[in-house]
């Protein structure tokens, strides 16, 4: 039987355009859905009914929960997680929180009420204690490395840091910066604790002005950078937890005559396109894989099966330009 790709290479469309059709989702263009509705019935397609325990819960819906749906990681990890849905025929309602505890309450009601069949948690920013009582409601997947004993999917954050670092090192950096997301997430945290263990072991130089959160876009980068160009003791080099942020970075420091790589080395995270484009060191992250095996635990959560110890995907350093 026909899979998601193949409906989507015989549509002359994208994977995640299939899934938003199978979803029922908005903002898909008549000719494209109607391309697709062709192609399925061209191809004979019909769901995997076989062993989907989660399309037999009572809603046939799955609650997503992501800080923001337009950042570059959430949005490849709800394409994941919908191409996953799609083949199992169930619907997606996704929560955008805005890292907000309130906003993240509203997707945990949901879970208590029944109204969703299970929740995937892209990001959280509640207390374990809160998340501990969220589990208890429903079937619940989270995809950051967590000390709680919630069912995760993650990928080996501390490594990838490390990997970044020990390059680093190696490239005879001695003052490093640091440019983060939600310091209180998951992510955050292993990021940072990595990072501070590594530099003080090492006898690195860090110093408070070179530490920045609350970062997520191109431009939030480009405040980065400026902040940095009024300093006149500047790192040599800083680690930046989002391609599209270092991007920022690294457009300013142009602009501000700061030559890349020999007076500011910048490193992203993801592998986003734009990291290629613009020649830079980054760590690649299979986000889309991620977000596929956060359904397949939801679904073994749903079943009543053991559950496999969470074993974090490695990640890889893609070494390029800006270093």
């Amino acid at each position: 039987m026909a899979n998601i790709t193949e409906i989507a290479k015989a549509a002359g469309v994208s994977r995640s355009t299939v899934s938003r059709v199978l979803n029922n989702q908005p903002y898909v263009i008549a000719e494209k859905r109607e391309a697709v509705l062709r192609a399925m019935k061209q191809l004979d397609y019909r769901p995997n009914q076989n062993a989907v325990h989660l399309s037999r819960g009572k809603t046939n819906v799955i609650g997503v929960m992501v800080p923001q749906i337009n950042h570059p990681f959430f949005s490849q990890l709800i394409e994941g997680i919908g191409i996953a849905c799609a083949e199992q025929n169930i619907s997606m309602l996704i929560h955008q929180t805005f890292n907000d505890r309130q906003q993240e309450q509203l997707s945990f009601t949901q879970l208590r009420r029944k109204q969703i069949d299970g929740l995937i948690i892209g990001s959280s920013v509640s207390p374990p204690d809160v998340l501990e009582r969220v589990r208890r409601d429903g079937p619940v997947v989270i995809c950051e490395q967590r000390e709680e004993s919630l069912a995760q999917v993650a990928v080996d954050h501390q490594s990838g840091v490390l990997a970044v670092l020990s390059h680093l090192m190696e490239r005879g950096h001695t003052s490093l910066g640091l440019c983060l997301g939600n310091p209180a997430s998951g992510v955050g945290l292993i990021r940072r604790n990595t990072f501070d263990a590594f530099v003080q072991e090492h006898d690195i130089s860090v110093s408070p002005d070179w530490y920045f959160e609350e970062n997520y876009s191109f431009v939030d980068g480009q405040d980065v950078m400026k902040r940095l160009l009024k300093l006149t003791d500047r790192p040599t080099a800083i680690i930046v937890g989002n391609d599209y942020v270092a991007a920022g970075i690294i457009h300013q420091a142009k602009q501000g005559g700061i030559n890349i790589p020999e007076m500011l080395a910048v490193t992203g995270f993801d592998n986003h396109p734009i990291a290629e484009a613009m020649g830079m060191t980054t760590v690649a992250q299979p986000i889309e894989r991620l977000g596929k095996e956060a359904v397949q635990l939801l679904d073994r959560l749903a079943a009543g099966k053991e559950l496999p110890i969470c074993q974090p995907i490695p990640l890889e350093l893609i070494v390029r330009e800006t270093t």
